[in-house]
């Protein structure tokens, strides 16, 4: 005899409720594991997110403020060049003590003048000397930073003479190095290695991006457009310069995980920055991924505990829960087999409760079903689907539309229709701003006010919403005058009671019911003629002229203008032609004059292209410009953004070609002076004669450019030239006045008192003093 545990035999007599534990149970733990699994995997993606998006805003932030203290380094190393004893010394066959000391104490107070400079040069090729902001004169030969003459004498390392990173070795601290950024100005580039010399120290410069974050063991790395080294906190190989590099969008910001060859998977930041154009630096940062993620896996171990505690919970208040719903469902399952088999006399059921319930419930929603089919099938939304269909497809035979006209009890005659299109204006701008329901509303709207305003006249019609940006109307009414002023109502109902403008086109009667799909299709890409008449117009067919239009070409004679113009920057005469050729261009069709405005765009790219060194935005482009044409929609629009992109385009590149020829008229102008400077006839109009500039023109560009009018630049080289030979002679000051080119004694005397303070006698004294003290 088996033995029976009463409980056994109790849940085998109720295996619904057992049913029930199990579903809950199952429940409750594919949404517990789901939930832990979403929640660990969502929380280190979003982590990584988070830190990956801040760590990339910081480097960028990093990124550019490092970069503006380089680009001050290297504005102040050449506006420090530019001293013009500096430039004497390193250009002079011989100098005196005192010129040394001066020399130093200026490379002195440009070294002081930032934490970030290292040290200061300045090499003497014809000399063979080199003035050391640290040691003072040197022997070029014995001077301990070879590298820097090393690279000054050959060619191929001298054309990269700006920022220039190397390792230094200091002097008078043994063979300790520090890593610098060098900056080198010639003074006579291709003659001699004479030149200034600025070494700016790596670590002072790249505070701000060490500082960047605190992560452990992460790594930060600057690299240069020729894949040099810059700066870099960790030892770095050519190979795994190449494998950053190739994981590295250049020009730009950003952050990946990312798996090096020799180590963990990392999480890479980088930002691309330019040093005033002359350099491209890549800033990258690494951490590695365990760090990020170590304190989360922490917290994914809590949350494994805290979830193993709430099943546990979960699954007592479920044994709870179940008893007390159980006896209503088993309740609602008698009633239910109760009545069905009073429905049906003699079916049996299955002794699973759930089962035969389901079979009941699947029954009754089969019956619902139908029911709901049938109601959705009625008349309205019949119809609504079959004339969409009716016109964006083809039908094969007239007997078919035929038939379907009689189903869905469509009103319509079977020859002498036609179809009328009402398009939304500024349509993209519109679907940007509301959802797709909204503008379903609209037009169910639109198809309401046109069948209100069209549906007295004596003619039928049928509205047929068609998606996107238009509604359809099947007209019976054959062409006239007045149904047109009829549409045009309509159109301007829609605006009064939408606030939407429409343009609406009505196009040609059609043979038979089976070409309805071509019509609607020509009526449709009659609406593009709005692009001519404009915004809210009413385009009917049978009025437009039957020929195509030609494809304008730009004549000879105006792309002959538009060449003679394009040089001296004159947009007037472009936009003249321009203008010319738009209203040439305004009476023709739609298709001809998209194609023809395209054509004219290339022809005017092609001849700005002759004349920019730079290639054309790529707002020229053929798929940007022909983009541009369609989004305007309208001839008016058109023009006023060709205008404006013609005329930013030449504002362009004027401006690059006068910001090239005016460095070069000032550098010429600058070694005229240099030349003339002992002629008592050397002015402005001299000048201006010599370069083929009117004076007014010249001395204008010339205090633009240096902010220094021509005057005080050429008597600033006078007095440098005459107190030189004030201290290095003992020739009388009116000689020396008279050999430096000025013209007048009471004009010297009374500038230079006021540039110095003194008279020429008190300077030379002064400075005579300095050097017997000196030499003492």
């Amino acid at each position: 005899m088996k033995f029976r545990h009463p409980l056994f035999a109790s849940l085998k007599r109720h295996p619904t409720y057992m049913k029930l534990i199990f579903y809950f149970v199952s429940a409750n733990v594919l949404v517990l594991g789901i939930s832990f699994a979403l929640l660990y995997w969502q929380s280190s993606k979003t982590l990584l997110e988070e830190i990956g998006d801040h760590s990339e805003s910081l480097l960028v932030n990093s990124a550019q403020n490092t970069a503006r203290l380089m680009e001050w380094a290297l504005e102040f190393s050449f506006s420090s060049s530019n001293d013009s004893t500096l430039k004497v010394y390193a250009l002079s066959e011989q100098y005196s003590d005192f010129e040394t000391f001066e020399v130093w104490s200026r490379l002195m107070d440009i070294k002081n003048a930032n934490p970030s400079i290292d040290s200061v040069y300045l090499i003497n090729d014809y000399t063979n000397t080199v003035v050391d902001s640290r040691l003072g004169l040197n022997d070029a030969a014995a001077f301990y930073d070879q590298d820097i003459i090393k690279r000054l004498r050959d060619p191929v390392t001298a054309n990269h003479s700006v920022l220039i990173p190397r390792t230094l070795s200091l002097p008078l601290t043994g063979n300790k190095p520090k890593e610098v950024m060098t900056i080198i100005r010639f003074y006579e580039k291709g003659s001699s290695i004479s030149a200034f010399v600025m070494n700016v120290d790596t670590d002072n410069l790249m505070t701000l991006l060490q500082n960047n974050s605190n992560y452990a063991n992460r790594s930060v790395s600057v690299l240069n457009d020729r894949d040099e080294t810059v700066f870099s906190s960790t030892s770095l190989n050519q190979e795994q310069i190449a494998e950053l590099r190739s994981h590295v969008i250049k020009g730009e910001s950003g952050w990946k995980l990312f798996h090096p060859r020799t180590q963990g998977e990392q999480l890479m930041v980088y930002a691309g920055t330019s040093i005033k154009g002359i350099q491209d630096w890549t800033f990258i940062e690494t951490i590695p991924k365990s760090v990020i993620l170590g304190k989360i896996t922490v917290l994914r171990n809590t949350s494994l505990i805290l979830f193993f505690a709430l099943f546990v919970a979960s699954l007592t208040v479920i044994v709870l829960i179940s008893k007390r719903v159980y006896s209503p469902i088993q309740e609602l399952i008698t009633r239910v087999m109760r009545q069905h088999q009073a429905e049906k006399p003699g079916l049996g059921y299955d002794t699973n409760e759930l089962d035969y319930l389901s079979n009941v419930f699947i029954a009754q929603r089969n019956q619902i079903n139908e029911l709901t089919e049938q109601w959705r099938l009625n008349k309205f939304l019949g119809r609504e689907r079959f004339l969409r269909d009716f016109l964006g497809e083809t039908y094969h035979s007239a007997e078919e539309i035929g038939s379907q006209f009689l189903e869905w009890g469509i009103d319509l005659p079977k020859d002498q229709l036609s179809v009328a299109i009402f398009r939304i204006d500024h349509f993209s701008e519109f679907s940007e701003t509301y959802p797709e329901k909204d503008r379903r509303l609209l037009r169910f709207a639109m198809s309401n006010i046109i069948q209100e305003s069209l549906q007295s006249s004596k003619h039928k019609l049928q509205t047929v919403d068609m998606g996107d940006d238009h509604v359809a109307v099947v007209l019976s009414a054959p062409l006239s005058e007045e149904y047109a002023k009829k549409l045009q109502v309509s159109q301007q109902l829609i605006e009064q009671y939408l606030s939407v403008g429409t343009t609406a086109a009505w196009g040609r009667t059609l043979p038979s019911l089976t070409d309805m799909h071509e019509v609607y299709m020509e009526t449709y890409e009659l609406t593009q003629e709005r692009f001519r008449f404009g915004h809210r117009a009413l385009i009917v067919k049978a009025w437009l002229p039957g020929a195509p239009g030609e494809l304008y070409h730009l004549p000879v004679n105006k792309e002959r203008q538009i060449a003679q113009a394009l040089p001296k920057g004159n947009a007037d005469t472009v936009l003249e032609v321009i203008r010319s050729a738009v209203v040439k261009l305004r009476g023709m069709p739609y298709f001809e004059c998209k194609m023809s405005l395209i054509t004219l765009f290339m022809d005017i790219r092609r001849l700005m292209q002759e004349h920019s060194a730079q290639p054309l935005p790529s707002s020229w482009g053929l798929t940007s410009i022909e983009k541009q044409i369609i989004q305007q929609e309208t001839m008016e629009n058109v023009v006023p953004w060709m205008e404006a992109l013609v005329t930013k385009t030449l504002e362009d590149i004027v401006a690059a070609r006068s910001l090239s020829k005016n460095v070069a008229l000032i550098e010429q102008a600058d070694r005229f002076i240099e030349e003339q400077l002992t002629d008592p006839n050397l002015s402005a109009k001299m000048l201006a004669d010599h370069l083929g500039l009117s004076v007014n023109y010249f001395r204008s560009l010339y205090k633009a450019e240096t902010t220094q009018s021509i005057t005080d630049k050429i008597s600033e080289k006078r007095l440098n030239f005459i107190c030189q030979e004030l201290i290095a002679s003992d020739s009388p000051i009116e000689p020396i006045v008279q050999n430096s080119g000025f013209s007048s004694l009471n004009t010297f005397y009374s500038i230079f008192k006021k540039v110095y303070g003194m008279t020429p006698a008190q300077y030379r004294r002064k400075h005579r003093n300095g050097d017997t003290l000196e030499n003492l």
